[in-house]
Order: structure tokens, then C-alpha cells, then sequence
């Protein structure tokens, strides 16, 4: 059982330990340095100050023990190659749309940017050897937020990788469960709503904005048609059809393939011609800049946080709008089937996540207490307990 790290995980396997502002090398067992001349477990790397890389030179320096500038175990070599198979995998699904291609590029090099971090991490452990322990310790540095999820999920599938090619014998990501992050509750009110949409077009100035009609038809059609940005963003003309408009989510299309047909009410279509009419330049897109190019996710946040600030409202968000659109379906009478299908979600749980409480319920059960009709007989029975004391 290896020792419960404190500290920084990206020295998960090294010995390698931060306290008191100086890097340790806590050995296996006493040993002499040969520079003080002490036999200890605990042996001064540096400082804080000097950095990690430091910290691992003095240890190999320390160990008499050389290590590669990959790390020192197997796990660079085999995370390595599973890598290069996920982004060949994830690099032949490119969309041929070039704005969903961008969108897609952006993915692919959050994707890289974990993998950096969690081979860092274990690049001095051998992948047989590592223990859900260890994964812990590592998920450990998000308790509570979503990146814990997803780094399980990646170590998860890397072991999995590992097992169906027989480098390992079980997975140890599965044994390990993280805390999901507290689920979002907010609600945003008519008034809210209303106030950012207004605010929206006009800025600090008390003039007109530039950007905020288009902007204000991009937070419309969140709400109308229930889907996430990126859908709502990258709409074309010509995915407009007599029918109406198929939507295929981008964030599920690969894995569950969910679609719906949103027929074009007369609201949505009011906004689409608000839209054409604003447009700075001839676009493809119905939500587009000034340059004709579909807003980027956050330029077009950082345009809808002004007109909250300027509104006075906070705490709100533009993913908040589906949610609120959900809510408001249910109010009105709407089931929560038809609801999944306009979402376009596979599962009815997710759907139920997206529905907030407007207001608390009141509470309808009303009790008495038994008996209140012979007060006499609570008190007599009240003395003689009392007289028994």
C-alpha cells in the first residue's frame, strides 16, 4: 500500500513529497545520504521555490538512478500509444461543416491538454502496479467538480484498453468513485429574463449597441427551441426547411444520434427575419458577428454578462435559459415525454435535471393535536407526573 499523498499528484509515484516548503524524498526504507552524511527516510530535495523538475533531479542525483525524460515507469509508453488511437478515431469523425469542425478542434485539444495532465502524473508508475489508491489521490485534486468525472472516465477507458490487450488484469479507475458536482438550481425569472433582453441593446452609454440585437435574437431562440448554444450558434439558412428544422446535437451525435424536427412557429420566425435584417454582412449563419462568422461560445457569453451587469442581475448564465425554457414547458402543462423529445434527450433523467422549482410547494396536510378537546384531562394528568417526581 503506498503512502496517502497530501501534495502535489503529478509526483504520484516518485516518493516525492511538498512539506514546509521544501520537496522531500521519503525512501522506502533508511538510507545514507551521502551528501550529509545521515541515514534518514526523509532526505531535502530544494526548495519550493526551485520547482518539481528540480526536485526530481536531486532525487535521481540522490538514488543513483537516471530518469528518462518521459518518466521512469511504462505508463508514457502504453498511454502513448492508446492516445494516438482515440485522436486517429476522434480526428476521422471531424464534421465536414467547417464551424463544427472548430468547435470540434477545440475538444480535441482540451482532450490533449488532459491527457498531458494525467501523463505527467503517472509517468514514473508501471501500469500493472498502479493501485485505485493512487487514482484517487489523483482525482482527489478536483474532489467535487465535473474534471474528476472526466479524468475517470479517461483513466477508465485507458485501463479498459489495457485489460483487452492484457497488460493488466483489472481496471483500478472503476473501484475508485468520485462526488459528482452539486447540480445547478437556478431559475431565471420573467422579470430577469425580460431585463437582459432589454439591456441587451442598449450599453453603458444609454446607446444603442451594435452587437445586441443579433445577440438578443440568439438568447430568443435558446429559449424557443430548447437546444444547447453550439446548435443555436452554427444554424445555417440552409437547414431551414418548409418542414422546419432537424436538430442533430453535436455533443451526443456520435454516441446516441438523437434528433427532432422543430417546426418554424410564427415567434421563430419573426426572430429569423430580425436576424437577416441585423446582420452587419450576407452569412450563412442566422446568429453571426459582424464579420459574417458565427459568434465564438465566449464572445457571445461575455456580451450576454454585460447586459446582466448592466441589468444588475446575477448569478445567471446562458445555459440557464434551457433550463428555464424546461421549467416553463412543464408549468404550462407540457409532459415531461414531450418534453425529452423537444431536448432531444436519450434518457428521461437528464430531462428531469433540466426542470427547476419556480417557487417552493406549499404544504397542504394540516394536523391536529389529538385529544385538545379535554384540556382538564392533560392537566391532571400533567400534576400527578408531577407529583410522582
Amino acid at each position: 500500500m503506498t503512502r496517502n499523498r497530501s501534495s502535489i499528484r503529478t509526483l504520484t509515484g516518485t516518493r516525492i513529497y511538498l512539506k514546509h516548503g521544501k520537496f522531500y524524498y521519503v525512501a522506502p526504507e533508511p538510507m545514507l545520504n551521502r551528501k550529509t552524511g545521515k541515514v534518514s527516510k526523509w532526505h531535502i530535495l530544494c526548495t519550493e521555490k526551485e520547482g518539481e523538475d528540480k526536485a526530481r533531479e536531486a532525487r535521481n542525483n540522490l538514488i543513483g538512478t537516471v530518469e528518462s525524460p518521459i518518466g521512469g515507469g511504462d505508463f508514457p509508453a502504453y498511454f502513448t500509444k492508446w492516445q494516438k488511437k482515440i485522436l486517429k478515431d476522434r480526428s476521422d469523425a471531424t464534421p465536414k461543416d467547417p464551424a463544427h469542425a472548430v468547435v470540434w478542434a477545440t475538444g480535441t485539444r482540451n482532450l490533449k491538454s488532459s491527457f498531458l495532465i494525467i501523463e505527467k502524473a503517472f509517468r514514473d508508475c508501471d501500469v500493472a502496479n498502479i493501485e485505485p489508491v493512487e487514482v484517487a489521490e489523483f482525482l482527489d485534486q478536483w474532489e467535487g467538480r465535473r474534471s474528476a468525472q472526466t479524468y475517470k472516465s479517461t483513466l477508465s477507458k485507458f485501463f479498459s484498453w489495457c485489460c483487452r490487450k492484457g497488460i493488466v488484469k483489472s481496471n483500478p479507475a472503476k473501484e475508485v468513485e468520485v462526488t459528482a458536482p452539486p447540480k445547478r438550481d437556478v431559475y431565471i425569472t420573467d422579470e430577469q429574463f425580460n431585463a437582459v433582453r432589454a439591456h441587451l441593446l442598449i450599453g453603458e452609454d444609454k446607446k444603442p449597441t451594435r452587437t445586441g440585437e443579433m445577440v438578443k435574437c440568439y438568447v430568443e431562440l435558446l429559449y424557443l427551441l430548447f437546444q444547447r448554444g453550439t446548435e443555436i450558434r452554427l444554424l445555417r439558412w440552409d437547414q431551414i426547411t418548409p418542414e422546419g428544422i432537424v436538430f442533430k446535437p453535436t455533443k451526443t451525435e456520435k454516441k446516441a444520434g438523437t434528433k427532432v424536427l422543430w417546426p418554424i412557429t410564427e415567434d421563430v420566425r419573426a426572430i429569423f427575419n430580425t436576424a437577416k435584417k441585423v446582420a452587419k454582412i450576407g452569412s450563412m449563419y442566422i446568429i453571426s458577428n459582424e464579420q459574417g462568422q458565427p459568434y465564438t461560445t465566449h464572445g457571445i457569453a461575455t456580451l450576454f454578462i454585460r447586459a446582466c451587469k448592466r441589468a444588475k442581475i446575477e448569478g445567471i448564465t446562458l445555459k440557464d435559459i434551457r433550463s428555464k425554457a424546461s421549467t416553463d414547458a412543464i408549468s404550462q402543462g407540457y409532459t415531461m415525454e414531450q418534453l425529452q423529445v423537444s431536448l432531444a434527450h436519450t434518457d428521461s433523467a437528464t430531462t428531469r435535471g433540466y426542470v427547476k422549482n419556480k417557487v417552493a410547494p406549499v404544504n397542504e396536510i394540516i394536523l391536529s393535536l389529538p385529544d385538545m378537546e379535554n384540556q382538564n384531562h392533560i392537566r391532571q394528568l400533567s400534576n400527578k407526573l408531577s407529583n410522582k417526581n
